[in-house]
């Protein structure tokens, strides 16, 4: 017969502390909601262990989207629906049903998201744009796009980000948020701008702007990236660094989240009434990827 464990208070206190231990390092072992919501935002088709077009001081991948699916990724994104601007010669707005995505990564622009140009009345158009607002934000981070933007008929892609509170704060700085335009392709060379916009866009508003040069930009792919820091920003053209800023009255100390949209304007180049309703006046998005 085996003998009889002894349930002395000191056995039962060892069992105790062995079991409370336990519990504890499964608890820490397994992914709570934090670690949970940071691996759902990596989409599963970007390759392992990709980094930034041109390197960043940011190393561990925290967010991206191939938009490999057949229709946008809703846990990331909303499609936008309003008015985008009254015009002289035509009103513009940004519908959802302009954002699609191409499930087909074989085909031509294939596995990509497309934001199309339409036609609503003979002075409205619609074209489209996608936000990660409430959906992900972060601080500090290396986002990088790689977009085909659309043509200069009064059309540009823009790829920024933006501050859940808005900028509507006047304190003389981007510090407390800004909109931080990574690219807008609103030039018919081979250029595009830069710019951030703080104080509101009222009577304080101020704004701190380059025009980047960008070798190819009106053919096929590029990559735009923004490597962000507490003292120091970093824009980057198909791997190249087209601006560095260090001035910390421009350096957003706030949370943001990404924007990609389409958009037109009558002071872009060329005219929207030469725009092809087709495929050709599509934005294409092959992805996007955020390391922090």
């Amino acid at each position: 017969m085996a003998k009889r464990q002894q349930h002395t208070p000191h056995a039962r206190r060892a069992r105790l502390t062995a079991a409370v231990a336990a519990l504890l390092c499964a608890a820490t072992l397994a992914p709570g909601p934090a670690q949970a919501a940071a691996a759902a935002v990596v989409d599963p088709h970007t390759p392992a262990g990709v980094r930034p077009n041109g390197g960043s001081s940011h190393g561990t991948l925290v967010f991206s989207d191939e938009f490999l699916g057949t229709s946008l990724d809703t846990s990331k994104w909303s499609a936008v629906d309003s008015m985008r601007r009254d015009g002289q010669y035509f009103d513009s707005w940004w519908k959802p049903s302009n954002v699609k995505v191409n499930p087909n990564p074989g085909s031509v622009n294939g596995g990509n998201l497309w934001i199309s140009l339409s036609k609503l009345s003979s002075t409205e158009y619609a074209t489209g744009q996608i936000e990660g607002r409430g959906k992900f934000e972060f601080t500090y981070g290396t986002v990088e796009w790689r977009a085909q933007l659309p043509p200069n008929n009064d059309l540009f892609g823009a790829l920024w980000l933006m501050p859940p509170g808005g900028i509507s704060g006047v304190d003389g700085t981007a510090r407390d948020g800004g909109e931080y335009d990574v690219v807008e392709s609103f030039h018919a060379d081979d250029t595009y701008g830069n710019t951030i916009h703080y104080d509101g866009y009222g009577a304080d508003h101020k704004s701190s702007g380059v025009t980047a040069n960008a070798p190819g930009l009106h053919s096929g792919y590029h990559t735009y990236a923004v490597e962000w820091r507490p003292d120091r920003i970093i824009y980057r053209y198909d791997g190249v660094v087209v601006r560095d800023i260090t001035d910390p009255k421009l350096i957003s100390q706030v949370p943001m989240f990404p924007v990609i949209s389409s958009e037109s304007a009558e002071w872009a180049a060329g005219s929207i009434y030469d725009a092809p309703l087709d495929h050709r006046s599509n934005m294409y998005v092959d992805y996007i990827r955020v390391w922090q």
